[in-house]
């Protein structure tokens, strides 16, 4: 006759019943599984090629927390603070962890530096230190559970109340909470002000769960009182199981929309485009006149003004972080070569860089076209070849090189040439009629660079002087210098369309350059010089 189950093997199995019991019946998310057995990564996929930095995550919750966090209400909002979204395992540490687990974007990291107080703009220019191509800005618009119904496991439930035991009805889900996690994302180019892509990061459908009165926290009545009962430590219990599944959701829904519409976007002109940066080194330095480096007056001055031209333009504008402008007795070659390798890593594969020399021009020993700079009292004179001078630019293959110079490098006797005339009569002599800045075109067409060429002489060795790089005393500039600003002020657009293009500043400058070195009896009428996709290539122009 079998014996039957003492007391205390009674209390053990209804101790491990209500332990058992007592397990929450809601799923514990699995990103991994989720991104697996969706697909939501393409068997092709390349990451997204931006360089993004991600903002500081803030909060601007669409629900009034002054109405909804309050008790005996059916919604409470569970307002994020300051280390649950910007700790070191606050919701946007983890969401930078999908995007490089992913591989969504070439190369992802938080702007150094930067608050949930910070200005957008200054994190733009902190990006664009860091050498980022647009900034990711998170802002948790929703954050709140919810009590939507009594479901249909209420009728068990009661049952269990009355005909069992009120412990065991505890554990019934009979009530159904919501969850809501909405993050908006906004990106924003380093090189402009403009908005270039949007998307809110939230379930395709509210999260739902049914929970029994153990989730949300015991009360002995909680069966007929629920939610009425519940206080901000039951709230916050529920939000604990429920807001991972919409963290959860809202992950997968960032992955979808960069695997797919941001990703299509991004192979678009129009995108590529908007995310173009535009970079420029300004180097302007007056000849002492101490031979045989004649005297200027305005080349410093001229490479200030195209420089804050750059600066201020309207259309196309050189962002200030992006600009390296070294002037006078700061031009040394130390300095250059220096600001040479910092816009490197700005100028890569689908921005525009401007190379902008004012000043007195030569040729090295190997005929190349060279540039003069800083001298110091007594010392040797200092210059760097052009060509030498883009190899550090250019190393990340930007896809523009524009050189504007205001100089001369055949034209003995011209203020802004320091090339002894036997050197341009020898070099005459081996390679008449041909430019030395063609071979520097071919170069940088070689390695996928268009170059556009805006100079003041064509570098044309010819007899009796070559084409020259005048100073206009009545115009306190370099002849040049002084239309070229002119024509990216903003009057040199024919068309009305607020672009000054290739074209537009040729015709612009090449007519008044020429007109007045005719009436002072010199021969100048610049050298401009595009291939013919660059023909309306959109310079900064205009004014702010």
């Amino acid at each position: 006759m079998a014996s039957k189950p003492g007391p205390a093997l009674m209390m053990v199995s209804l101790v491990c019943l209500l332990a058992l019991a007592a397990c929450s019946n809601v799923e514990t998310p699995d990103l991994k599984a989720d991104v697996l057995n969706e697909k939501l990564i393409p068997a092709d996929w390349k990451p997204v090629s931006l360089r993004v930095g991600v903002a500081p995550m803030r909060a601007a919750m669409e629900l009034d927390e002054r109405r909804y966090n309050v008790e005996n209400t059916k919604r409470w909002v569970l307002t994020p603070d300051e280390v649950r979204m910007n700790g070191p395992d606050g919701l946007n540490a983890r969401l930078m962890a999908v995007l490089k687990e992913y591989r969504m974007f070439e190369h992802v990291a938080l702007l150094e530096g930067a608050t949930p107080t910070t200005s957008r703009e200054e994190m733009q220019r902190m990006a664009l230190r860091q050498g980022l191509d647009v900034v990711l800005m998170p802002t948790v618009k929703r954050q709140d559970v919810g009590y939507v119904d009594s479901n249909g496991a209420y009728g068990w439930n009661m049952f269990v109340w009355w005909m069992v035991s009120p412990i065991f009805s505890w554990f019934i889900a009979d009530e159904d909470f919501d969850a809501n996690l909405h993050i908006d994302l906004r990106m924003y180019p380093t090189s402009s002000d403009d908005e270039i892509a949007a998307t809110r990061l939230q379930p395709r459908e509210t999260v739902v769960r049914s929970l029994d009165d153990f989730d949300h926290g015991f009360n002995l009545f909680s069966i007929f009182s629920t939610p009425g009962y519940m206080d901000e430590d039951n709230w916050q219990k529920v939000g604990s199981l429920l807001l991972p599944i919409a963290e959860n959701e809202a992950k997968k829904s960032m992955i979808r929309y960069i695997t797919t519409d941001l990703a299509r976007r991004a192979e678009g002109e129009d995108f590529r485009s908007a995310v173009r940066r535009r970079v420029a080194l300004v180097i302007g330095v007056d000849g002492g006149g101490v031979p045989p480096i004649p005297l200027t007056r305005y080349a410093a001055a001229d490479a200030e003004g195209i420089a804050a031209q750059f600066m201020d333009a309207e259309n196309n504008r050189v962002p200030d972080v992006a600009v390296r402008t070294l002037l006078g007795q700061r031009a040394t070659r130390r300095t250059v070569e220096a600001a040479a390798e910092e816009l490197s890593t700005l100028a890569r594969g689908n921005d525009d860089l401007f190379v902008v020399f004012c000043g007195v021009g030569t040729l090295d020993d190997m005929q190349r076209p060279a540039l003069i700079l800083a001298q110091g009292a007594g010392s040797r004179v200092e210059t760097i070849a052009l060509e030498a001078l883009l190899e550090k630019l250019t190393v990340n293959n930007p896809r523009t090189v524009t050189l504007v110079l205001d100089c001369s490098f055949t034209s003995p006797g011209d203020r802004r040439c320091a090339t002894p005339a036997a050197q341009v009569e020898k070099l005459l002599a081996s390679a008449p009629g041909k430019s030395l800045l063609l071979p520097i075109q071919q170069k940088l067409s070689l390695a996928g660079i268009a170059c556009v060429i805006l100079a003041a002489s064509d570098a044309v060795p010819a007899n009796p002087h070559g084409m020259k790089a005048l100073e206009i005393e009545d115009l306190n500039h370099g002849l040049f210098s002084a239309y070229a600003m002119e024509a990216l002020s903003g009057r040199a657009d024919a068309n009305g369309d607020r672009i000054v293009s290739f074209a537009e500043f040729q015709k612009y400058v090449a007519a008044r350059v020429t007109r007045i070195s005719e009436l002072e009896g010199e021969t100048q009428s610049g050298y401009f010089i595009a291939p013919p996709e660059r023909s309306e290539y959109g310079l900064p122009s205009g004014r702010r």
